[in-house]
């Protein structure tokens, strides 16, 4: 599930004649004067428990539906709206609408909040959203996932009928352009990153994936047979670039495809969405922060991640669809990087 295009995912008649967001204090426009995307009977009826981003539960009816995008503020914030070029602190859990079940729990991490790196509904669902505001967006699957097969995202039960509920909790907004007063790394713009990986072949450790890639960069990951995975975090350069070097804090852009070990299925691929991911090094997984940090933009890296030892721990990947057990493997391209300030 990605929030940003180039790094990672919801009443009654009367009450959809209102304007903008919501009623109380929430902005019924955006920093640009835009109208805020428009609540609906299915983001309004949308109710919680729990934390976002850990373990964060619907507790209203299921199934939701919506044959377009809804937003609707749960909770109300304070502060000003973001933008243009400015970070967003953002946690958020995703759930199938049509069972009300949690597919991911995605923690707090900074967001670059800019209209082309993000998805249309991450875009939709923050760019009204005030500090300390929980917010439901419900979207069809085509508005989330594109033609993304469902199969392809690793995750039991969906299906292309079904709407999805993204609901997002917003945390400081960094009021600085491009973070250059918070030690936010800033932002780069498409044209400054490289299509894949670039530099010199390095030789793979015995025992791990075999990786081919296609004219455009893009890999194909064959897990070896009749080798068992590591129960420990292992990585490895596969190409070794000569741009600059990811440091701790980075804003860090990726193209990564990733499979399970056990099947050797593919659960997500930036590469098949067409555009890398930015994410700050600190805010992702070990298993991509530690096989990141150090490396240098233009680097191929593969990275074989069990689930608590770098991964998302034995309950977060059963609530993605998969064994408590598997090992996930990432294959990532550096193709750039901006250093904290």
């Amino acid at each position: 599930m990605k929030v940003t295009r180039a790094l990672l995912p919801v009443g009654l008649a009367a009450a959809l004649l209102l304007a903008g967001c919501t009623s109380g204090n929430a902005p019924a426009k955006d920093a640009t004067g835009a109208d805020c995307l428009p609540g609906g009977a299915a983001s309004q009826g949308i109710k919680v428990s729990g934390t976002t981003g850990k373990d964060l539960k619907i507790t209203s009816k299921t199934p939701v539906k919506a044959t377009k995008a809804e937003r609707t503020v749960l909770k109300e914030g304070k502060g000003k709206v973001a933008k243009a070029g400015e970070s967003i602190a953002v946690s958020m859990t995703i759930f199938n609408g049509s069972d009300g079940k949690a597919m991911q729990q995605v923690p707090e991490s900074s967001v670059p909040f800019t209209k082309d790196s993000l998805a249309i509904w991450a875009y939709d669902g923050m760019r009204c959203a005030l500090p300390g505001e929980q917010t439901a967006v419900v979207a069809p699957y085509k508005e989330v996932f594109g033609s993304t097969d469902p199969a392809a995202l690793g995750i039991e039960g969906l299906s292309q009928k079904d709407s999805i509920v993204v609901v997002l909790n917003v945390g400081k907004i960094d009021e600085t352009v491009n973070g250059s007063s918070s030690g936010e790394p800033g932002t780069l713009a498409p044209d400054k990153l490289l299509k894949k990986a670039e530099g010199k072949a390095q030789q793979p450790p015995k025992g791990f994936p075999s990786v081919t890639l296609a004219k455009s960069g893009e890999p194909t990951i064959t897990i070896p047979k009749d080798v068992k995975p590591p129960s420990k975090l292992e990585y490895a350069t596969l190409i070794k670039g000569d741009g600059e070097k990811v440091k701790s804090g980075d804003r860090v852009y990726v193209n990564y495809r990733g499979v399970i070990w056990r099947t050797g299925e593919e659960f997500d691929s930036s590469w098949s969405r067409g555009e890398p991911v930015p994410f700050i090094t600190t805010g992702v997984i070990p298993g991509f922060e530690k096989a990141l940090v150090g490396q240098t933009v233009g680097s191929q890296v593969i990275s074989v991640v069990p689930a608590e030892d770098g991964g998302y721990g034995a309950a977060g990947l059963e609530r993605m669809g998969h064994k408590k057990d598997d090992v996930m493997v990432f294959v990532l391209d550096v193709v750039g990087t901006v250093h904290a300030k």
